[in-house]
């Protein structure tokens, strides 16, 4: 579980997304707990997506738990449902339980 504070925007999602990376490689599931973010940026929506495409890829569990700020940029950015979210750090730690791996 990745938790993430404060703000998301242009000058540290690359941090994230780095951080991400290296630590998918090691990991069969994933879980962004953004619930407590202050702000995203647009920017951050195209990372998140970005991250859950590479985690389906490479098949591997994937959700993020969103907070207000990250709900309000899913209403304008993902109206259509598409990154993998759970409302509550307990719901995606019982997901990632379920999820089998097939590598």
């Amino acid at each position: 579980m990745i938790s993430v504070e404060g703000e998301l925007d242009a000058s540290n999602v690359g941090d994230l997304a780095d951080y991400v990376q290296r630590c998918a490689y090691y990991c069969d599931w994933l879980v962004l707990d953004l619930s407590t973010l202050d702000f995203i940026g647009t920017v951050g929506f195209s990372t998140l997506k970005t991250i859950a495409d590479r985690c389906a890829e490479d098949r591997i569990y994937c959700t993020t738990v969103p907070g207000a700020a990250v709900a309000r940029l899913l209403r304008i950015c993902d109206p259509d449902n598409m990154l993998p979210t759970t409302p509550s750090r307990a719901d995606a730690l019982a997901g990632a339980q379920v999820f089998r791996p097939v590598r």
